[in-house]
């Protein structure tokens, strides 16, 4: 039972559409995105890297400057950074301080540290601050509504973007005027961040997330300039779409390249750069470039992020920074392709009955390498990932059916 050519033909069609059907739902899903940021993270990308860079508060940047951070912490980045002349300047950290987290000694010396912090950060081309929004404690006593940046140009139905009612925290005064404010909040608290949100909604108005709103503030726009189809794209000044899903979340290029380098190395290249030395980090990441401050310290790496890493929110932002100023959205390959990938096995597999059981395993697990050497060069080209749950499963199939059942004599049909 089962021998032919033809009767496996009918088991592989069977087998492939079960296959297609499950890669689209939980958990085959998550095997579908972890291939695309393999791919991602492993093609040979022609792309430059994106004028943003991670300035790491690592575990050697806390051995001098212990956490949580005082104003004057923060006002040697704002130093250190203005020696490069960047275009943005950003930090996800929010600039305001409990004064009980400090000693007795820094608890006198805060409001002098904030004027210093404060003095840096008016001298700032331009900056972004992050901020959160949230719940109030009392849900019967709703906060006066604050100012924020709302986009008005709507388009479709925007009910599944988070909603919040209050902002939880937000830098203090004297430092929020002096920028723009962008919320950090992730919505999702589990599995693994692929997604950044663009969109979040305050008391019913739809803001910019803080990775959208570095945009904006990188393209010189104003929230006026977004316009929205919900479930769809963000579109900004009709120069560039950003493709989105119904919760207002942008996929993520884990790929895509962009500047890194620590506090303590800005620090010091900024010194080395005052002294007319050679800096210790090379200028073209700092200069005229967008740069983010942010924890990656052990105790903030909590995020599952792609390819299954832990990572901090820093690292997350950046990325989604840089996916979007190299424009490099990835995409999945249409679904014809599916079915021209299940016709060729099909059209294979009428040959297998005839194969020894030694070479038909050989020859699935040789094709898939070669699938998945070719998938790495299409997206490297393309930026368009191809299905791995349908061929790896297919190979599986066919090398434990030949495996299980006597092969046919030659001339057989």
């Amino acid at each position: 039972m089962f021998r032919s050519g033809a009767q496996l033909m009918i088991l592989v069609l069977l087998v492939g559409l079960f296959l297609m059907r499950e890669s689209r739902q939980a958990p085959a899903d998550a095997l579908e995105e972890g291939f695309a940021d393999f791919l991602a993270m492993n093609s040979q990308r022609k792309e430059a890297p994106a004028p943003v860079t991670l300035v790491e508060i690592n575990e050697s940047s806390l051995r001098g400057h212990a956490w949580p951070w005082t104003p004057l912490d923060f006002a040697l980045f704002f130093q250190a950074a203005s020696a490069f002349q960047p275009e943005l300047l950003a930090t996800d950290e929010v600039l305001q301080w409990d004064p009980r987290k400090f000693s007795s000694d820094q608890q006198v010396k805060l409001p002098q540290y904030q004027k210093i912090l404060r003095e840096h950060v008016l001298r700032a081309p331009r900056l972004l601050l992050g901020a959160q929004l949230g719940y109030p404690e009392d849900p019967t006593q709703v906060p006066p509504l604050a100012e924020t940046p709302i986009i008005r140009r709507i388009a479709g139905d925007v009910s599944s973007i988070p909603e919040f009612t209050a902002i939880e925290v937000q830098a203090e005064e004297d430092f929020r005027f002096a920028g723009a404010t962008g919320f950090t909040n992730l919505v999702q608290e589990q599995g693994t961040h692929r997604t950044v949100p663009l969109l979040l909604r305050y008391r019913g108005q739809v803001v910019p997330s803080f990775v959208l709103q570095s945009i904006l503030l990188w393209e010189k726009l104003t929230p006026d300039d977004v316009a929205v189809t919900a479930g769809r794209q963000v579109t900004l000044a009709d120069r560039l779409d950003i493709p989105i899903d119904a919760f207002g979340r942008m996929r993520v290029d884990f790929g895509a390249a962009r500047g890194r380098c620590g506090f303590d190395e800005l620090v010091l290249a900024s010194a080395q750069a005052d002294a007319q030395r050679t800096t210790i980090v090379s200028p073209t990441i700092l200069n005229g470039r967008m740069l983010l401050l942010s924890r990656t310290d052990p105790d903030s790496r909590v995020l599952r992020l792609g390819a299954n890493r832990l990572g901090s929110t820093g690292e997350l932002f950046s990325r989604a920074i840089a996916t979007i100023q190299g424009r490099s959205f990835i995409k999945r390959v249409p679904v014809w392709f599916d079915f021209a990938l299940l016709g060729a096995v099909m059209i294979a597999s009428c040959f297998v009955p005839r194969w020894s059981k030694a070479r038909t395993v050989v020859a699935c697990a040789v094709l898939l390498v070669a699938y998945v050497m070719i998938a790495l060069v299409v997206f490297g080209a393309t930026l368009m990932w191809v299905p791995i749950v349908l061929p790896a499963g297919l190979a599986v199939f066919v090398a434990l059916f030949r495996l299980v059942t006597p092969g046919l004599p030659q001339g057989a049909k």
